[in-house]
């Protein structure tokens, strides 16, 4: 992602060749590009703000910091170099956009280098840098750590529970058009770094606010609010899913029922067909 970028653009303590001892990047002081909207050099503060009033940040409401605060993550537990990606893996797949944007582009922009570094900068901030599975493993490293999960009083392994869902089944086959953790736990239009907890009304995930998700122009338009009623992350379990765990109790016995004394016959069937002589006791 910043392999044009210049050492001094990050490192801007470094004035003169051979340099001292670098000091540490600080990502958070002003960047090495203008912001054309503002005309002023861009700063990542604003995404640390968000991040810091999210149900991921390490302050409480009071500047205190949060029980266990080193399990919060930080920007590198998340950014680990993503890739550009093409145009047409933008939710739905479109053969051939990309060639077309790059024709537009030339109409006007003369450079080749100049289009190619435009539109890699463009087309990668117009869809996420990681597909739905990529982005549930991204999450998993916390989500779906025993010890985290129980130092902080989650419900459930979600990443593991979102796995076993339909739109984790398709995610696992690298199906570009089901929706990930960002999709649901985020409001449309904005920073995903705004995520915030299920109990707070202005959430996405909070129980006013969840028929809204599905019906997305993305997903479901025409969903009603009963659509996203279902457990998302239910699991096998008596304490958070009595009525799905009764249920698969109930088909675990009825299958093993079923299978277990016909798997018994189709034994009995081979040994007969193998030993057609053998008796099972000595004729007196």
């Amino acid at each position: 992602m910043h392999a044009r970028v210049k050492c001094e653009g990050c490192h801007t303590d470094i004035t003169e060749i051979p340099h001292k001892p670098a000091k540490k990047v600080d990502c958070l002081v002003e960047c090495h590009i203008v912001e054309p909207s503002s005309e002023k050099k861009f700063s990542h503060k604003d995404v640390e703000t968000f991040l810091a009033t999210s149900v991921h940040g390490r302050l409480d409401n009071e500047g205190k910091e949060k029980k266990y605060v080193e399990d919060y993550p930080n920007c590198k537990n998340c950014h680990d170099n993503p890739l550009y990606r093409p145009l047409s893996f933008f939710k739905k797949v479109r053969p051939g956009i990309s060639e077309a944007s790059l024709g537009r582009c030339r109409v006007c922009h003369k450079k080749e280098e100049f289009v190619f570094q435009f539109y890699n900068h463009v087309t990668t901030r117009l869809h996420k840098s990681r597909n739905p599975l990529n982005i549930a493993e991204m999450c998993g490293r916390c989500h779906d750590d025993p010890a985290l999960v129980a130092r902080h009083e989650l419900s459930t392994k979600a990443v593991f529970s979102y796995g076993e869902t339909f739109h984790g089944k398709a995610a696992s086959f690298l199906d570009e058009r089901v929706p990930d953790c960002l999709d649901c736990h985020v409001n449309k239009g904005e920073s995903v770094h705004q995520m915030i907890s299920h109990k707070d009304p202005k959430a996405s995930t909070h129980d006013n606010n969840r028929g809204k998700i599905c019906a997305t122009i993305d997903c479901h338009p025409s969903a009603s609010a009963k659509f996203a009623s279902y457990g998302v992350h239910a699991e096998f379990s008596l304490v958070q899913s009595p009525a799905q765990y009764f249920f698969t109790v109930f088909f675990i016995i009825l299958t093993g029922c079923t299978l277990l004394p016909l798997m018994g016959i189709i034994f009995l069937d081979i040994v007969r067909r193998f030993f057609p002589h053998a008796e099972m006791g000595r004729r007196k």
